[in-house]
């Protein structure tokens, strides 16, 4: 009996379901941001080689510490003279410690950290970058969508028209060239209306390519954010902040920290290395040994190599200063153009807007002058195609309006989904942090007799 009432439920649910479903919610450019920015597969994959270079740190740092390892030997030996045979084994506990290496281990770390520090700052450009794409498909599609009804709306109007037309020529009051005025002014909007639902379908499949998801219900877009108050303002908040800049300065402490490990080859190497031997042979029987021992090198004479790397990363440090240089100089001139093609968006949309309301006004005056005899069928065609342009041109300089923005923000450097107030789950991309090395057994001990311990 429970089974029945509940597929009765499950049926009833469905059919529902079927015949009065739900509404499609609509996707503010908030939403779609979201999930563009946790679900991006070229976002997603850089959080990804974010993960590796983070254990490359780590792996920098256990190599400076304490070694330990085992080594275990087997063997038989004949005596052909004596006809005798030996046999023995042995096992081993190895242990090495770097007690000075010119610091070529502390500075390997701060290499790969400089590493970690400049691909999170490239995730930060990247990450403005798929934004900016994306808002740029949320606009065009809110775009084309607006144009479909305004063509949509001029069929429907032509259609009346034509069939008003018609209808006054069959009373005699107009003639045969105002009826093929009407139908080819009808004929022309239906093509023009398959030609943007053509273009609305383009940009629905670059929507979706770039989201994931088919734009269903996208809202209007309200912006809320402050643009920078003038263009000197923009340019020094992008000398400091903008990601593509911090990467570059991040690629100048690479390379001041290359020529640190290159200089590091001329200072000794010292290691310290103790093993515990127990043995057996026939001869001797068991054995036990122990030593400890102190191992050091020091470069003379190497034909002048770590010279010439010495001075092949001096001149990586100038280029990359100089490529720093170069990349400011970039900031800037994107900041200009932005910053200029909003002004120009600015000023059109005003434009566009007064010549919306004067083409209102020919048009309705048009309509009235043409039932009063002194206005001709093509006069109001034209009135009507003309007023449709106005609004087509409104709805393209709203968008440009709205694009600028978003792209002046993107040329300073604050494209990002905090300035924006996109809420999303806590990123991965965070800065490189101090790792805290739990020390070894070995290390304790290293640490309480006074050698030094690198971290």
């Amino acid at each position: 009996m429970y089974k029945l009432i509940s597929l009765y439920f499950s049926l009833t649910s469905s059919f529902l379901l079927i015949a009065f479903p739900l509404p499609v919610l609509p996707d503010s450019l908030n939403e779609i941001l979201r999930l563009t920015y946790t679900s991006n597969r070229q976002l997603v994959l850089t959080r990804a080689h974010l993960a590796a270079q983070r254990d490359a740190i780590k792996i920098a740092s256990s190599e400076s510490g304490v070694m330990v390892s085992t080594a275990f030997t087997g063997s038989r030996d004949w005596n052909l003279n004596a006809g005798s045979i030996n046999d023995g084994f042995s096992g081993s506990l190895v242990g090495s410690y770097t007690l000075s290496d010119g610091m070529r281990s502390e500075n390997k770390i701060r290499l790969q950290k400089h590493i970690l520090s400049k691909a999170n700052h490239q995730l930060n450009d990247l990450e403005q970058g798929v934004l900016l794409a994306t808002i740029n498909s949320y606009l065009n599609v809110l775009r084309d969508q607006k144009f479909v009804a305004l063509s949509d709306g001029n069929v429907a109007v032509l259609s009346r028209q034509f069939e008003e037309v018609r209808d006054r020529f069959s009373l005699g009051e107009v003639t045969r060239t105002d009826v093929a005025q009407a139908e080819a002014a009808l004929a022309s909007a239906k093509a023009n209306l398959t030609a943007k639902e053509g273009a609305l379908a383009t940009t629905t499949e670059l929507f979706l390519t770039q989201v994931g998801i088919v734009p269903r219900n996208l809202e209007p877009v309200i912006t809320s954010f402050q643009l920078p108050k003038s263009i000197k303002k923009a340019k020094k908040r992008a000398l400091k902040k903008h990601p593509r800049i911090l990467s570059a300065k991040e690629q100048e402490k690479i390379a001041d920290v290359a020529i640190d490990i290159a200089a590091g080859e001329k200072k000794p190497l010292i290691n310290l290395k103790s093993s515990l031997t127990n043995g057996y042979t026939q001869s001797t029987g068991n054995y036990n040994s122990a030593s400890i021992k102190i191992e050091g090198s020091f470069p003379i004479f190497n034909s002048g190599r770590i010279d010439h790397k010495i001075s092949q990363a001096e001149s990586n440090l100038k280029a990359e200063q100089t490529n720093t240089n170069l990349v400011r100089r970039s900031v800037a001139e994107e900041i200009s153009i932005a910053w200029s093609n909003l002004r120009v968006a600015e000023a059109t949309i005003e434009a566009r807007k007064r010549q919306v309301e004067s083409s209102e006004i020919a048009y309705e005056g048009v309509v009235v002058e043409e039932k009063l005899g002194t206005r001709t069928t093509l006069n109001v065609i034209n009135s009507e195609q003309a007023l449709l342009n106005a609004r087509t041109q409104l709805a393209s300089a709203e968008k440009d309006h709205l694009f600028a923005k978003f792209s002046v923000l993107a040329a300073s450097g604050d494209l990002n989904v905090n300035y924006l107030g996109v809420k999303v789950a806590k990123a991965t991309s965070e800065g490189p942090q101090k790792e805290k090395r739990q020390l070894g057994p070995f290390e304790s001990i290293l640490k309480q007799i006074g050698l030094p311990i690198i971290e």
